[in-house]
């Protein structure tokens, strides 16, 4: 099997085309994904319609796999569809279905997923675009005293009610490419650590706008049978919610690193 790999006119993705999910062993494919994937931090692969069992199967290529969070710390509930209950399903239909929002996929967790693979089964006529934002290129993109100011800090993540806390460094390294990344985002991070409460709201408010600039970003537009794979350590993403009573159904698996590995902070500055 040939697949061609087409990298986007963006800050990050590219599309895959001509793989065969069902025949993703022996012949070399599994690890040319995963080089991809390193690369351009988010896969798309249009029309491939995934089964639930190629879904599994191509997901289980990048790491274990969970719905959601592999932890007790997410006290949301969300409906599965296989037997052990690996694919979230995301209905319009349902609420807390709609994240429209930037943000990083369960960073509240003490071990975030390394990222997640989406199966676009029913998309709305217009609208529910998703866009991913490129969190290397961002830290890259500060300027030198902000990188200064922020080299050592810890944030605070979780909400209060919804999920437990848990804090990880500001600034993290990513375990393949050793590339450093910024690792904080509106919708879970709460706080900075040992900073006053307005140090911390306008440093992170600062950081979060700086990130949320489209030149960092990419956006997609779905079609029926459309998927995306996404690195959930150095990317965030926003599921543009412009599509009113139109019906958008997805499949989702989470992955998660088999060492357990959380984020691991970036070394001082030199």
């Amino acid at each position: 099997m040939t697949i061609k790999v087409t990298p986007l006119g963006a800050a990050l993705g590219a599309t895959v085309e001509g793989l065969d999910a069902g025949r993703l062993e022996g012949n070399g494919v599994a690890d040319e994904l995963r080089e991809a994937f390193w690369a351009h931090k988010v896969l798309f692969f249009p029309a491939i319609h995934l089964t639930d069992e190629q879904h599994l199967a191509l997901g289980s290529v990048f790491g274990d796999l969970a719905a959601v969070s592999n932890d007790d710390t997410d006290h949301r509930r969300h409906d599965t569809v296989d037997d052990e209950g690996r694919i979230l399903v995301l209905d319009s239909s349902q609420p807390m279905t709609r994240a429209a929002y930037w943000h990083t996929d369960v960073t509240f967790a003490r071990q975030p997923p390394l990222g997640s693979l989406l199966s676009m089964k029913v998309s709305p006529p217009a609208g529910g675009d998703t866009m991913w934002a490129n969190t290397q290129a961002a830290y890259e993109g500060l300027s030198e005293p902000i990188r200064r100011a922020i080299d050592g800090l810890t944030a605070r993540h979780g909400r209060a009610g919804l999920t437990d806390f848990t804090d990880h460094p500001v600034v993290t390294v990513h375990p393949e490419t050793g590339q450093r990344i910024l690792f904080v985002n509106r919708g879970w991070t709460s706080s900075l650590n040992d900073l006053s409460a307005i140090e911390s709201s306008r440093l992170l408010t600062l950081l979060c706008d700086h990130m949320e600039r489209p030149e960092f970003t990419v956006r997609w537009r779905w079609s029926d049978g459309d998927a995306a794979l996404w690195d959930n350590r150095c990317t965030m993403h926003y599921a543009i919610n412009d599509y009113g009573d139109h019906h958008r159904r997805i499949h989702r698996v989470t992955i998660y690193d088999p060492s357990g590995a959380g984020p691991v902070a970036a070394p001082p500055l030199g």
